[in-house]
């Protein structure tokens, strides 16, 4: 016990030192900013042309092409034959590495995401959390300036142990806005708390807190541009080079094209026309890869963590799911995994589900809520 305290006080000094210097983690003036509108199209289909959409519907169609020739008893696809497993995995990692790629080139869109996690750190006791985030991007244009609004809210729901005295280590709520191209305005939240009320189209309460200004307050920031068009056959390079780096192009923290990271995959489509994919990746390939490595630890501050078999030694410790649009967009996707590592200087487990929702329309992406939001937090300043 007394070797956890000297470790736990190390962590805490430093800590409490970074936010005193920070003058928007007590400091700063209140910003009124209203996120209960977000996401009311995630039904909608996009009309953005998707760079990669071509490249989307060959791969789908090699599938179809093996799925047709092995059909059981009944003419439905024999998902279990060797020849319909190999194509699905292939054609599941190419449609997943296109759906990423695809954002780097769109004019705007715009994501939510809900996580619900459970840390287990052994004697030092338990956390249950909720991970909320949106994020709003507007690339520049002959028209328009770029722009992005983009929040991030932790808040422990329970905890239990020793753990419990340091929550707030697991919570922080921090906003990002992007304003004129490239300079940054970042807000700070405190008073965490969950909505009493379900959102609409979402199907989950919403994190709430009080927004007041920042330290970052016009400074440089990343410019809201396009990105450039990659190759499909230089998408894994791509990955390869920038894994472990701020703003990596492929989601999940997986090198998706490495040899052999799918397990096995189905695909089938929906009434609506949404392609379904199911993945369940090989932990033992991507805990030896070191791009997927570098993007899991950077993703989870931590720097020996790994994805962990499911409870019964099997690869359900880490499966995708996810729908796209006809045109190979994301219309959303599903991250269930387990991993074990240090976190915030205790060793522990985390089982976490995340899920993301897209959207494209010109409501859900448009930024004038909040750059009156933030015009009217200038003044105040």
């Amino acid at each position: 016990m007394k070797k956890f305290v000297k470790v736990a006080s190390v962590l805490i000094a430093p800590v409490m030192l970074f936010c005193a210097l920070l003058s928007g983690c007590k400091k700063g003036k209140s910003v009124e900013v209203d996120n209960g509108g977000i996401m009311q199209d995630i039904d909608v289909a996009p009309t953005q042309t998707a760079a990669y959409e071509q490249y989307s519907r060959e791969a789908v169609e090699e599938y179809k092409a093996v799925a047709r020739s092995h059909t059981d008893a009944d003419g439905e696809v024999d998902f279990e034959n060797a020849d319909v497993s190999e194509a699905a995995c292939k054609a599941a990692a190419k449609l997943f590495a296109y759906a990423c790629y695809n954002e780097r080139t769109l004019d705007k869109y715009a994501y939510f995401s809900n996580q619900d996690g459970e840390t287990d750190l052994g004697s030092n006791g338990y956390a249950a959390a909720k991970r909320q985030e949106f994020y709003l991007r507007v690339n520049e244009s002959g028209n328009t300036c770029g722009y992005r609004y983009h929040y991030t809210i932790k808040k422990v729901i329970e905890s239990g142990g020793v753990i419990s005295g340091f929550k707030s280590l697991f919570e922080s709520a921090r906003t990002r806005i992007t304003d004129r191209t490239n300079l940054l305005y970042r807000l700070e939240g405190d008073k965490i708390k969950v909505s009493d009320k379900e959102h609409n189209t979402l199907g989950v309460n919403l994190l709430e807190c009080n927004w007041k200004t920042g330290g970052d307050w016009g400074k440089p920031d990343i410019e809201m541009k396009k990105s450039g068009f990659i190759e499909p056959e230089n998408i894994e390079a791509d990955i390869i080079e920038n894994a472990g780096r701020d703003n990596v192009t492929v989601r999940g923290n997986v090198n998706i094209l490495a040899d052999n990271a799918i397990k096995k995959s189905m695909i089938t489509e929906t009434e609506d026309g949404t392609l379904l994919v199911v993945m369940t990746l090989d932990t033992d390939v991507l805990n030896d890869d070191e791009a997927s490595m570098k993007m899991l630890r950077k993703g989870n501050d931590s720097d020996n963590c790994v994805w962990k078999k499911g409870e019964d030694g099997d690869d359900t410790g880490l499966t995708i799911v996810y729908g796209l649009w006809g045109n190979g967009l994301f219309r959303f996707y599903t991250v269930s995994e387990t991993w074990s590592g240090t976190i915030k200087g205790f060793s522990g487990t985390v089982d976490s589900m995340t899920q993301y929702y897209y959207s494209y329309s010109d409501r859900d992406t448009d930024m004038t809520e909040y750059l009156n939001a933030l015009e009217s937090a200038k003044k105040s300043r």
